[in-house]
């Protein structure tokens, strides 16, 4: 299975989902072998992936590098992995067409803001196009650093989901992930939260990855 993490809006913590998605894909099974393909130039999931394999962390995670045009790497990798997790840069890039015209799901988070929600718009002329070539792929909408503030985590969560709503080719989740420091904090030591002590974050991982099975 190939699995696009894209928007259009840089900063919606797309690396992050990447890395703790490989983590609980290779941890649900053991039979589970999942490649983590980075496609930003910057590189951040490479370097979580350095820092993962100089602790000797398991599970293993393999990681690649790949740019420009992703489609027969990713069909390539697909027959060889279980999971294939595409981490893109946050732009309408080569990158991010290329591999949602081959991936099964496409998996676009946003936080609840004006300029992430403003972009829907343009990924859903991507998106378009792409379902032309690829008509079985899956949208899915994940909102990510939600407040962790009681008072307002309704009114977030109705305001993010009424958007989401005006996309008929898109799926909003469910689940969420909230504004968490662990978040960060185990991305420089090359650990996911699932790795870690806090358990609203772990609660949170589970449940996207529970709810996006479910899917089939």
């Amino acid at each position: 299975m190939i699995i696009l993490v894209g928007s259009n809006k840089g900063g919606s913590g797309k690396t992050t989902l990447s890395c703790n998605l490989a983590v609980i894909l290779a941890k649900s099974d053991s039979n589970n072998d999942v490649c983590l393909v980075d496609a930003d130039r910057q590189g951040s999931a490479a370097r979580w992936h350095q820092e993962r394999e100089s602790a000797d962390i398991t599970p293993a995670i393999t990681l690649i590098q790949k740019y420009d045009n992703l489609t027969k790497t990713l069909q390539t990798l697909n027959e060889k992995f279980t999971h294939v997790i595409v981490d893109v840069a946050g732009r309408n890039s080569r990158e991010m067409i290329t591999a949602a015209t081959v991936a099964d799901m496409v998996i676009a988070p946003h936080q609840c803001s004006q300029l992430d929600l403003d972009t829907l718009g343009e990924l859903q002329e991507q998106i378009i196009r792409v379902i032309d070539l690829n008509p079985d792929l899956k949208i899915f909408i994940y909102q990510t650093m939600a407040s962790t503030n009681v008072q307002v985590i309704e009114t977030e969560r109705n305001d993010f989901q009424s958007y989401v709503a005006e996309f008929p080719e898109f799926t909003p989740l469910k689940s969420a992930g909230r504004y968490r420091k662990i978040y960060r904090d185990v991305m420089s030591e090359g650990l996911s939260v699932l790795e870690g002590s806090n358990k609203q974050a772990i609660e949170e991982i589970t449940a996207l990855h529970q709810e996006l099975f479910s899917h089939g």
